[in-house]
């Protein structure tokens, strides 16, 4: 199931490469930052956002991913600990 969602993230995230995005996390921890210039890579199944503009950066444990739904200019992770994670592109 891991590959499967690899490959559909791989195809949702292209969309904001490079992009200004806001980012927030919604659970035990709430918190809200941006990202200019969107930049990213999956290792040992972790996604790594980064911006390439400043030192703000996201790690999500794919495996802790059971749900992904994407909007138009958006994307929400739905992790086991009853967190969401949320990327908006700045308008």
């Amino acid at each position: 199931m891991l590959k499967n969602i690899n490959d559909d993230l791989e195809k949702i995230l292209n969309n904001f490469i490079e992009k200004a995005v806001i980012i927030n996390q919604n659970g035990f921890v709430e918190s809200t930052y941006s990202i200019n210039k969107l930049k990213y890579f999956v290792e040992y199944d972790v996604l790594n956002i980064i911006d390439d503009n400043s030192n703000n950066s996201i790690k999500i444990n794919l495996n802790q991913v059971y749900k992904i739904e994407n909007e138009k200019d958006k994307i929400i992770f739905y992790l086991d600990n009853d967190t969401t994670v949320t990327f908006s592109l700045k308008r």
